[in-house]
Order: C-alpha cells, then structure tokens, then sequence
C-alpha cells in the first residue's frame, strides 16, 4: 500500500470525525433555538377564545397556527434527537491497544535474525495495519453521518416551519387584539 493511500483514507477519516463532532455543535445551536420557540408558541396561545373557533375564521387560522407550529416543535425535537443520539463509529482502537501492538511487534523483530528484521520494520507493519482499518472505518462513518446530517436537517426543517407559523399566529393575535376579542 502506498503512502498517498494511507493519507487519503486517513484525510477522509478524520474529516468523517471531525464532521460528527461539528454535528453535535450545531445540535447545541437547536437546543437553544427550540425552547426559544416553544416559549414564543405557549406565550402567545390563548385559550379564553377556543369557544369562537368553529365560529371566526380567524380565531381557527389562529388556532391553527398554533397547533401547526406545536406539531412542528413536536418534529423538530424529535429529528434533533435522532441527531444526536449516539452512535458506534468505526475507530481505529485505543491508543493503549497500539501501543502493545508495537511492543509485541518489536519484541517479535527483535526475536528474528538481523536481515530479516530489517526487512519487515516496525513503521513498515503499523502502515499497513492501519491503513486498511482506515480505509473500512470511513464508509462506517460517512453511512453514520449522512444519517445524523439528513436528521439535522430535518430538524432545521421543521424549525423553520414552526418559526413560520408561530408568526402566523403572533399575527392572528395581533389581529384579535386589535378587534378586542
């Protein structure tokens, strides 16, 4: 195996890591967002005007509203925790396995005659160990993480769903208050 491959599948590798971890900040920037929200919709909700709801059109587009951006909060937690729940990603293995590794390896060259040992070094082996574990890991990881970015979006979606309604209904009761309903 050459070089170039170790560090393609290595590059790829640790971008597939990196992207998990960035997945999880921008959860954090959700989990403020979403009860942000949720406070906006139940600040805003109204229940001392239900009983005009099957008669006002727009006591029902405000109730509506406010049921849509529930049911799209409701959405968006939901995908956000699909997000973020954990899961097994394909590792390489501790460092404490790698470093016995190399010892037993060394302990093994050092058993074998001189020109033989030299032939198979210690870097030599740990390249081509490695870099097939990379090279199985990465796919693991991108499969992981497409997951978890089509979850987030998802959750964005339905967010930004919310954050729409949520006007709606700001407006509809804006609109009541104004009429003195």
């Amino acid at each position: 195996m050459s070089r170039d491959f170790y560090e393609l599948c290595y590059d790829q590798y640790k971008q597939e890591m990196n992207e998990a971890e960035g997945l999880y900040q921008k959860a954090g920037v959700m989990l403020v967002v979403l009860p942000l929200l949720g406070a906006i919709m139940v600040s805003l909700g109204r229940v001392d005007i239900l009983e005009l709801c099957l008669t006002r059109v727009d006591v029902c587009l405000f109730y509506l509203a406010l049921v849509v951006s529930c049911t799209a909060l409701v959405a968006s937690v939901v995908f956000l925790f699909l997000c973020v729940y954990p899961r097994k990603y394909g590792t390489l293995a501790s460092m404490g396995v790698w470093q016995k590794w190399r010892e037993d390896y060394q302990k093994y060259l050092n058993s074998k005659d001189k020109a033989a040992a030299e032939a198979d070094s210690l870097d030599l082996a740990m390249f081509e160990n490695i870099c097939p574990r990379l090279a199985e890991a990465q796919p693991i990881n991108a499969a992981i993480n497409e997951k978890r970015r089509r979850a987030f979006k998802r959750s964005v979606e339905m967010g930004a769903i919310a954050l729409a309604s949520i006007g709606i209904e700001a407006l509809f009761g804006l609109i009541l208050r104004l009429q003195g309903v």
